[in-house]
């Protein structure tokens, strides 16, 4: 199997404890995961940047700063690519903040919240649930036109 085979179908990334300086590493990783299921365009970076808010979500409000593990799959299916976020991180559930109110100026603006705007705005459904065996699972879908 090679990179960019289209019978790839999923794709997982087991992270050991990762924090805050490990968000580069985690991008590359994630971009080149997604770059095997789908041709690099706009749509593809959307999700990408989505991911990364979601893990830094996991990182900041979950793991409330600490090191911790994260799995994430990125699946195809046709033109629908979803992507399974899970942690052992205390629940936090963003699609239950409020969306901001980006009409305000940004003096006016409570700090907060741009990361989950910005992951509802690339994605075409966010899910989240706390797992049964503890932690979460975030999954994100972004419809990708042929």
């Amino acid at each position: 199997m090679t990179l960019g085979s289209k019978f790839v179908s999923e794709i997982t990334i087991y992270f050991p404890p990762v924090s805050l300086d490990d968000l580069a590493e985690i991008r590359r990783l994630i971009e080149s995961a997604v770059a095997c299921l789908w041709e690099p365009g706009e749509a593809v970076n959307e999700l990408v940047v989505a991911i990364n808010e979601a893990v830094t979500n996991v990182l900041v409000h979950g793991y409330q700063g600490q090191p911790g593990q994260m799995v994430v799959k990125v699946s195809r299916d046709n033109a629908t690519l979803m992507v399974r976020l899970h942690d052992q991180a205390w629940p936090f559930d963003p699609t239950a903040v409020p969306p901001p109110d980006i009409t305000l100026p940004l003096s006016q603006r409570q700090p907060g919240g741009m990361g989950v705007h910005l992951m509802r705005q690339f994605c075409h459904q966010i899910q989240h649930q706390v797992r049964p065996e503890g932690g979460n699972e975030l999954k994100l879908v972004k419809l990708i036109e042929p």
